[in-house]
């Protein structure tokens, strides 16, 4: 009961200030208003899973370099190009890599990690481009 009493006497404390009542719920109201705004946007854009037109039948192809201990080695443009002529079971490729490039400006250079796709990867993904 002591929960109530405590309840009771906050409630009675608030009505005979009414400026400070007024500015606990609109301070609750923001506070409850920018949280839910914040959950939504990064449920929208980081926790949605990204939605592929036949995303069962997408595969990803990868080379691993052994000799110099490298796992997902980058295919070079020849052998991207010789993967198109030669693999007939694949209907379409959509190539992307990544790439560091450096940015010079106002402060020190820094190198900035890029992605880079081929002109059928929007195409290949289910993407709609303008």
């Amino acid at each position: 009961m002591t929960f109530l009493n405590d309840l009771k006497f906050a409630f009675r404390s608030l009505a005979r200030t009414k400026g400070l009542a007024v500015t606990v719920v609109i301070t609750l109201a923001l506070g409850i208003g920018a949280n839910a705004a914040i959950f939504t946007l990064v449920r929208g854009v980081l926790l949605r899973p990204l939605v592929n037109r036949d995303e069962d039948r997408l595969i990803y192809i990868r080379q691993s370099a052994p000799g110099i201990a490298l796992e997902n080695a980058a295919f070079s443009v020849p052998e991207i190009q010789d993967l198109r002529d030669r693999v007939k079971t694949i209907s379409a490729f959509g190539d992307f890599s990544t790439i560091g490039f450096t940015m010079v400006g106002l402060g020190e250079p820094r190198e900035v990690r890029s992605g880079v796709v081929g002109g059928s990867y929007f195409d290949v993904m289910g993407c709609i481009r303008s």
